[in-house]
């Protein structure tokens, strides 16, 4: 009993996070909102809503994979959902990433069962501003995310489609990318290219979120390469999944 009461304590308490910078200018808003070298995410009043669609997402059992998902070499034609969800940690942080910055277009990719999308709507909700445009191909899976983030907001629109195919349809002449959330086949061939979409159609000084930078090889070779890119004036890793840029002015 005293073990589970621990357990609970500790997760109402705001989770403490390392914070790595790779470089840092100056004036940066990225430095501005990580000033030290941890950082607490700070929960909000959606992150018990969130655990609870979390776990029912993971109750459904197994689902089935995109056909067209390349990296499956191994024949798996289902995946759990707790196997690509996001931590509630991390989750509240991005939540709080969106109150700082305060965007108006976030761009997520892919949405999966729309675990992160939750977070990232329950900052915009806390904001009573922006939108979130979140693109997943796997019909399945996209149906059990719209689901899951009506929880949270309207304030969303789901693409049944990929990132790359379908972005130039669903921002309008005048807008611009302020967030956005690259989590989708991670290796460099695929997020490179991903990233320079991304930068072509981002505000100045937009902040681009890169999930699993350490899930292999590939994608710590790709996080090495793009933190060091002369396009972008801040470069950090928080905690050991995720880096995360911050745009320069690109006039």
């Amino acid at each position: 009993m005293l073990r589970k009461i621990k357990a609970t304590i500790r997760s109402l308490l705001p989770a403490i996070v390392h914070v790595n910078w790779v470089k840092r200018k100056d004036g940066s808003k990225l430095k501005a909102f990580l000033p030290n070298k941890l950082i607490r995410s700070i929960k909000t009043s959606h992150s018990l809503t969130i655990k609870i669609a979390t776990r029912d997402t993971n109750g459904l059992g197994p689902q089935p994979l995109w056909d067209g998902y390349e990296g499956n070499k191994d024949g798996v034609i289902e995946r759990e959902p707790s196997a690509v969800k996001t931590s509630a940690d991390l989750g509240d942080l991005y939540s709080n990433i969106v109150q700082y910055f305060k965007p108006e277009n976030i761009v997520e990719f892919g949405t999966a069962f729309g675990v992160s999308g939750m977070y990232f709507l329950a900052g915009l909700e806390s904001n009573q501003k922006g939108k979130l445009f979140t693109f997943e191909p796997n019909e399945a899976w996209r149906d059990v995310a719209i689901r899951n983030m009506e929880r949270i907001s309207d304030r969303f629109e789901s693409v049944l489609g990929t990132f790359e195919e379908n972005i130039d349809l669903i921002l309008g002449d005048n807008q611009k990318i302020d967030l956005a959330f690259i989590d989708a086949i991670h290796t460099k061939e695929f997020v490179l290219p991903q990233l320079d979409l991304v930068i072509k159609n981002s505000s100045d000084g937009a902040i681009i979120i890169l999930d699993d930078i350490n899930f292999s090889e590939s994608m710590k070779d790709c996080w090495k390469q793009v933190s060091q890119d002369e396009r972008f004036i801040s470069s950090v890793t928080v905690g050991r999944r995720i880096g995360i840029l911050e745009l320069a002015c690109k006039r």
